[in-house]
């Protein structure tokens, strides 16, 4: 048995979250396009988990993590407005599919929301210790993005729960 196929209302926090996501893919991009004439031509490229760079590249591997962005951003934006083919916990009917898939639609904004800032912020600090501006992208980023994804992702599977 399918899902049914429904038009899901957005809220003013999908919207918000929408709107905030495409900015962050506009700084994906701005960022490099700014700083580019000012890297040296080595950058850092990757940072370990205690948030310590331990790879340079090509100041040209300055666009990649963009690129992953629109990617992903477009990608999930998209995907996001076809919550009937998303797998769900249960079956359920057409009188609560509008509340699973408002649900969904909402961890999915969120989570695109969250990937897109990760992005950005990671791109910035690369710029900014390529410029010698920062050490490192900080100890605290790993942990906090994790909180976040996981957060998010518990947090809307017990709101599924509810649903009856």
């Amino acid at each position: 048995m399918s899902n049914p196929i429904i038009r899901v209302e957005k809220g003013l926090i999908d919207i918000l979250l929408e709107i905030i996501m495409f900015i962050g893919l506009i700084a994906l991009i701005l960022i490099p396009a700014f700083y580019y004439k000012d890297l040296p031509e080595m950058i850092p490229t990757h940072f370990n988990a205690k948030g310590v760079q331990d790879d340079y590249n090509s100041k040209s591997m300055i666009w990649l993590l963009p690129i992953i962005g629109l990617f992903l951003g477009v990608g999930l934006f998209v995907l996001n407005k076809s919550p009937h083919i998303f797998n769900y916990p249960k079956a359920f009917t057409l009188d609560n599919a509008s509340k699973y898939y408002k649900n969904s639609t909402r961890l999915i904004g969120v989570i695109n929301l969250t990937i897109i800032w990760a992005f950005v912020f990671i791109l910035y600090k690369s710029v900014q210790v390529a410029l010698g501006d920062s050490e490192n992208l900080g100890i605290w980023f790993l942990p906090v993005f994790l909180i976040i994804i996981f957060g998010a992702i518990i947090y809307f599977a017990l709101e599924t729960r509810k649903i009856s």
